[in-house]
Order: C-alpha cells, then structure tokens, then sequence
C-alpha cells in the first residue's frame, strides 16, 4: 500500500509544501504549491503570528487539494545546530547516553532546553574516531512549530532541518554521483554540503541570502525593495546587462559564497584523496539568478546546474505545469516528503 505524506518547508520568503505518494517502486508527485510567508517565522513570534501563519498553510493545503493531513516540515537552518562531529568509536548504545555531553561543546544552548538528534556516518571497525551527524533545536522552537502545524488542521508527524532533506532529495535524484557539492540560497542563509554515497558529510551555514542580495541594491541604488528585488531577478550577476551596475553589487556576496564552495572541494580532497567532485547543484529560491550557474561553473571549474528535484519522482501530468517554473524551491519540501516514517 502507498504512503501519502505532505512535505511543508516553512521558509522565511515562502511556504513550500509537496504532497508524495511512495510505494516499494516509485514516488508520485501529486500535489504542490507554495505562498509568501506572512509573517517571521523565528523563535520569537507571538501568539498572533503563529496563527497568522497557521491559517497560511492551511489556506495552501486547501488550495492544493491534498488526500492527506500527515506532515513532515522543516525547521529553519538559521535556528538549528546542525554539525558533523568526530567522536571516538563506540557501540550505538554507549553513543545513545553520552551523545549530549559529546555534543555540549557544539551547542549554544543549555542541554535541558534543546532537544538531540543523531545518526553515524562513518564508524571505522577498529578503534579511531567516528564521525556523527548532529543536529540539535530548542525545545521552544519545536514547539512553536508543532503549534502552528496543528494550528493549520495538519498532524505532525517529524520535524527536520532543511539540510537533512535537501540531502534526502538529492540523494535519490543523483544517484551515480558518489560525491556532491550542493549549494542551496535561500532568503536569509546559505547552506553548502557536501554528499558522499548519498550521505551527508559536510555542511556549513553562511548569513547570506537571497534578501541579502536586494536589500544589498536597494541601498546602493535607492530603489524601493520590491523594484530592488525585480533588478534582482532580472539581471543578477550578468555584467553586460545594464552595464554590470547590478552584478557589481550583488558579486562580493556572491563571491564569499563561491569561495567557501572552494574551501568545501579542498576539505572534499583531503577526506577522499584520489576522488574528484565533478558537479555542483544549486536549489533555493536564488538558484535562478542570472549568471549565478556560469559564475559557478568559471571559479570552480566543475559542472554547474540548477536541481532538478523530480529527476527521479513521477509527476502527476495535472500538477507538472504547476512545479516547473519553480522547480527549485521545492527541493526541502520533496526531500520532507520523502522521509521514512
């Protein structure tokens, strides 16, 4: 029998939401859509923003059409410690009770106000480090989230972070490709990974975003942020367009971004000596810019491409016209969608 789950990922721009079906043998897409955030998505927001945003995603949800209230979101990137960590080699069940004070020195929170997850990428089979997979997330936040989503008429069923499943759909997507440099830009960060066999290995967050960018040539242009963000989209990194006056503002930013991308290939090398990373993805909702993918591709020397997050995922022929022109921003979503439950 399928299994029917919603994938929401809750962003700061916007709510992304995808609804799978999965049996033994396939995947089908067959619902998706997505609307502006409407409020701050943070730890902060009041009691009113979190049914403000509770009402947006069951607006959404409705709107889709979706046989489901099952649900698996994301929780923001900028709000989650998510390491890789080294640990000397034990069994499951000695990791299990030592996890948190393994942990502690990677977390800026008190250990009783957070909650852990955990899973081993690598455990060599005699003595040595391991390496852990360690995300962790105030237990405020988790609930604030678990509110909004019961608030809009769902059932939550896991809470991930936005890495976790950006790695999930790449992973099924990009199968032959045993080592993978991902970059996913969204509104207000940067996530840089690295995949290995389909397993997360490496990641790393930077406060840049595509808000970053607008608000970057808003200032320097004095143009309001809605037309800031429209010179954005048009003409991004292109410097024979509009006599480069927006890619000359936009590339510091860019740039950084690049070169930390740069940093994550050398760590790759250094890991794996002999291995070769030979593509580059990015998803996000800048994945688009102009130029970004060239700008990649000319630095990096590798083959750039924007995702494609249903490479591998049958998609309802109803909903196709829906998810192509947005294709990337649904990256979290499908990779929440497609969850072990």
């Amino acid at each position: 029998m399928s299994k029917v789950l919603l994938g929401l990922d809750i962003g700061s721009h916007t709510i992304k939401a995808v609804q799978l079906s999965r049996d033994k043998n396939n995947s089908t897409l067959l619902a998706a859509g997505f609307i502006a955030t409407p409020t701050k998505t943070s730890i902060t927001a009041t009691t009113s923003e979190e049914q403000v945003l509770g009402n947006s995603i069951s607006r959404l949800v409705h709107d889709m059409k979706t046989s489901t209230r099952e649900v698996c979101a994301s929780l923001p990137t900028s709000q989650v410690v998510t390491r890789i960590i080294e640990v000397p080699t034990m069994s499951e069940a000695e990791l299990d009770s030592s996890i948190k004070w393994e942990a502690e020195q990677y977390i800026p929170w008190q250990l009783s106000k957070v909650k852990i997850d955990y899973s081993i990428i690598e455990k060599p089979e005699t003595g040595g480090q391991m390496k852990v997979l360690l995300a962790a997330a105030p237990i405020t936040l988790i609930e604030k989230y678990m509110k909004i989503i019961t608030n809009a008429g769902l059932t939550p069923i896991a809470l991930e972070t936005e890495v976790l499943a950006t790695s999930r759909c790449l992973g099924i997507n990009y199968p032959t490709l045993k080592t993978l440099l991902f970059t996913t830009i969204g509104a207000t960060s940067t996530e840089i990974g690295l995949l290995h066999n389909g397993v997360l290995i490496y990641s790393k967050t930077m406060p840049i975003g595509g808000n970053t960018l607008t608000r970057a040539i808003s200032e320097e242009l004095g143009f309001e942020v809605p037309q800031a963000e429209e010179y954005k989209k048009t003409y991004g990194l292109e410097e024979d367009k509009l006599e480069g006056k927006i890619a000359k503002i936009i590339s510091p930013y860019m740039t950084n971004i690049i070169e930390e991308m740069e940093k994550t290939i050398a760590y790759c090398k250094n890991q794996f000596p002999g291995e070769e990373i030979t593509t580059s993805i990015v998803s996000g909702g800048t994945a688009r810019l102009p130029g970004l993918v060239l700008a990649i591709t000319k630095y990096l020397g590798l083959d750039s491409q924007i995702v494609n997050p249903f490479l591998n995922i049958s998609v309802d022929p109803n909903v196709l016209p829906i998810v192509s022109p947005d294709s990337p921003i649904y990256t979290t979503a499908l990779g929440l969608a497609l969850k072990e439950i």
